[in-house]
């Protein structure tokens, strides 16, 4: 029996969300903070890393783009967008649903 790896890849990437998908959706919570976003990003950071240690903190124009895991198999549950405006900063909490939804919402509303 001959095994077809593109198609064991794509079913095994089927159930995975990218960060670009998350991002095409509308977001679940946008919020106004006083914090600036590195102020933000220590407050949330540990919060998420305790929940999944994976965690990705990247760079982005003006903040920081957050990414918590659901594991291998699933890909981000929820993605954070931080960015600085002249009352301190913006926030937008994009998510799939899942087991990290109610972490990600909960601590956010906790940092702001």
């Amino acid at each position: 029996m001959r095994i077809n790896w593109g198609w064991m890849l794509l079913l095994g990437l089927a159930g995975c969300h990218s960060p670009g998908e998350l991002k095409e959706t509308a977001p679940v919570l946008r919020a106004q903070t006083l914090k600036s976003p590195p102020v933000y990003l220590n407050c949330l950071l540990p919060k998420w890393r305790a929940y999944a240690a994976a965690t990705e903190v990247r760079e982005i124009r003006l903040g920081y783009r957050l990414l918590l895991s659901e594991g291998r198999e699933r890909g981000p549950g929820a993605l954070l967008e931080v960015t600085a405006d002249e009352r301190g900063s913006q926030v937008w909490l994009y998510q799939h649903s899942g087991a990290a939804r109610d972490v990600a919402e909960r601590d956010m509303r906790e940092c702001l």
